[in-house]
């Protein structure tokens, strides 16, 4: 009976416990239901995980280790993901992978079109390339005054041999100045000019020549280290890197015109006897022409860069500037500019001339030469300068080995230049369509160009009348760069910087502000003009 009971009791419990969690189990059935597919595809497996012995299985586990590390294992898809399987974590770590492989095609196309965007050249060159350029452009200026300097003390031909490596070093002891010393009296300068020279004034003509071409080397180096950094990290636009080039291989064609220059005052043959020695002028003339057109390469560049990023900061506005700067009627001024420009960089190349052939020693008078305002023609057009017995070269021998007729030709740039200038100064004050067109910059240019117009004519007038003291010839050579230098910084306000102007339009039109056609430089589709605002 007591047995009885008890199973009834226990049947009792067990009908009690599943009339309680009925209803759950219910829900478990109905969830199990949803995922019967998945429960399909791996009831196989597990069915043969069961009936499979423990050696069969620890060979098959082997085998699917080594599937799993050499990655033959299918990747999970998506439509095997089930909640009622794997938890909210594993669902979510899962879905993550999932959403990554599928979008790892576009993020390697992102990451590509990046790497090719940083492969290319910018569109502007950085700020940093301009101010450099103007730190060149004032080193250069340097160098050029401290020629004048070391020609004007008569030091550049102490040193007798060119080395540009080991020649960085000046002699250290008293063995390596003496031969020193010793090669410079072999030179037909020390023979002719200074028989009676002491060591110690033979140093200090020697140091002056030594540091001109030490600087040349910092000039060189402090340049092409640079300009090959920045082409390196990207920092400059692609015609910008070949001004670059250009440049760095005119300081390189430089330096050779130095020492050719040197090489032709170590020749004994290169004047009738009873001359001074000296270096040609011509090849004097085309080292500092040389060093001219670096510096104004170097100052051009680098003022056009500024000029391009202050433009750049409001690109209507700065096309408003440019369309400003293009009206016809400024065209006759942008031209005087140029034409300017040329004039200031020929006279300067005359003096030159003036400097090789000591012709400022002559008719140290202003503005008559002798008894009238030029020579006589007998003296200007001498026949002891022709070599040819045709006399087919008189005239243009003369013109660049007379000293006479140097002088003469200086003196008429000069005063042509210096006449020019003031004839643009009037044009811009008395033209009204000029003066309401020319924007502020532009004025305040043409000022600064007449004051040193005023100052290089006084310093000119002044070494002429007290017969070439180095000081004031000196500040006569920085005067003629300055000259140069303020007119390029005109003319860098007023002339049209055309690729400037289509960068502009591209980034107006990316940037959705209003171009008119009259600034319309190029015509682009929209995605040129897209990829512009970006690199820029």
């Amino acid at each position: 009976m007591t047995r009885n009971n008890r199973m009834i009791s226990v049947i009792e419990g067990s009908l009690f416990l599943l009339l309680r969690f009925l209803p759950s189990f219910t829900f478990a059935m109905a969830s199990l239901g949803t995922s019967l597919p998945l429960w399909r595809s791996i009831a196989p497996r597990l069915s043969k995980d069961l009936l499979t012995c423990g050696q069969c299985l620890r060979t098959q586990g082997y085998a699917a280790k080594s599937i799993r590390r050499y990655g033959a294992m299918p990747p999970p898809q998506p439509n095997k993901i089930r909640s009622s399987l794997f938890t909210d974590k594993n669902r979510q770590f899962f879905t993550h992978s999932l959403r990554q492989s599928a979008a790892a095609p576009a993020v390697s196309a992102v990451a590509e079109s990046s790497t090719k965007a940083k492969s290319r050249m910018p569109k502007l060159s950085s700020k940093s390339v301009a101010y450099w350029l103007l730190g060149s452009a004032a080193s250069v200026f340097g160098i050029v005054v401290f020629g004048g300097l070391t020609r004007l003390t008569e030091s550049g031909l102490s040193i007798t041999e060119w080395r540009p490596v080991t020649g960085s070093v000046p002699p250290m002891n008293a063995e390596d100045w003496e031969s020193e010393f010793a090669k410079y009296r072999a030179s037909p300068e020390f023979q002719l000019l200074n028989p009676h020279m002491t060591l110690s004034e033979f140093k200090s003509i020697y140091y002056m020549e030594w540091i001109h071409r030490l600087w040349g080397r910092f000039v060189g180096l402090s340049f092409v280290l640079p300009a090959v950094y920045f082409v390196a990290r990207k920092k400059v636009s692609t015609p910008m890197a070949w001004r670059l080039f250009g440049i760095a291989s005119l300081i390189g064609f430089q330096g050779f015109l130095g020492w050719w220059m040197v090489k032709s005052g170590l020749k004994d043959d290169l004047f009738a006897p009873g001359s001074n020695p000296r270096v040609s002028q011509y090849r004097l003339t085309a080292h500092l022409g040389a060093a001219f057109t670096c510096y104004v390469a170097m100052l051009w560049n680098g003022l056009a860069i500024l000029r391009s990023h202050r433009l750049m900061k409001d690109a209507a506005s700065g096309l408003k500037q440019l369309e400003a700067l293009r009206d016809p009627r400024l065209a006759i001024f942008r031209r005087s500019v140029a034409g300017l420009a040329l004039l200031v960089f020929t006279t300067a190349m005359s003096g030159g001339l003036v400097a090789g052939l000591d012709a400022g020693l002559i008719y140290n008078e202003f503005p008559y030469m002798g008894k009238g305002l030029a020579p006589p023609t007998t003296e200007l057009f001498d026949a002891r300068y022709s070599r040819r017995e045709d006399r087919s070269d008189l005239w243009w021998r003369n013109m660049l080995e007379n000293p006479s007729l140097v002088q003469l030709d200086h003196r008429i740039l000069a005063m042509t230049t210096f006449t020019s200038i003031m004839a643009l100064w009037a044009y811009s004050r008395r033209s009204p369509t000029v003066r309401r067109l020319l924007p502020v910059p532009a004025r305040k240019g043409i000022h600064g160009v007449v004051g040193f117009a005023f100052m290089q004519v006084g310093l000119g007038i002044s070494t002429l009348l007290y017969l070439v003291p180095t000081p004031l010839a000196s500040a006569h050579q920085a005067g003629s760069v300055l000259l140069l230098t303020w007119v390029i910084v005109l003319g860098s306000r007023v002339w049209n910087p055309s690729r400037t102007a289509k960068l502009l339009q591209m980034a107006a039109k990316g940037r959705g502000q209003p171009v008119s056609f009259s600034q319309t430089y190029s015509r682009s589709p929209a995605s040129s003009a897209a990829s512009a605002v970006k690199q820029l």
